[in-house]
């Protein structure tokens, strides 16, 4: 997804979290610059989006925008979580030949 759709999503899930109104300015701020790329094909994380917000002097001047903000964060840091858990601790990979002793039963 490209940087205006991020933004939309993040309108979006901002406006679910019943974001503070300062917010939800500040992402449309954001969606109005990031008009002309609206056919880009360049893709960018959700979660480079959400930093780059997070950066911003408006978001860390308003502990609201900040906390809404970082709200998210969490949220997607969860996820994440809950997607690594999934996933096995130790996946053996490395290269196991059968021993010669398996060869000399198959020739017998």
């Amino acid at each position: 997804m490209n940087v205006y759709e991020q933004l939309l999503s993040i309108r979006d899930r901002l406006e679910q979290n019943g974001a503070h109104e300062d917010s939800i300015t500040l992402v449309d701020k954001f969606i109005q610059r990031s008009e002309p790329e609206r056919d880009s094909v360049t893709s960018v994380a959700q979660v480079a989006m959400l930093r780059h917000l997070l950066r911003q002097k408006e978001a860390l001047d308003s502990d609201a925008i900040y906390n809404d903000l970082q709200e998210l964060m969490d949220q997607f840091d969860a996820r994440r979580a809950s997607e690594d858990a999934v996933r096995p601790a130790y996946e053996d990979d490395e290269r196991h030949p059968k021993p010669h002793k398996f060869y000399k039963q198959q020739r017998a």
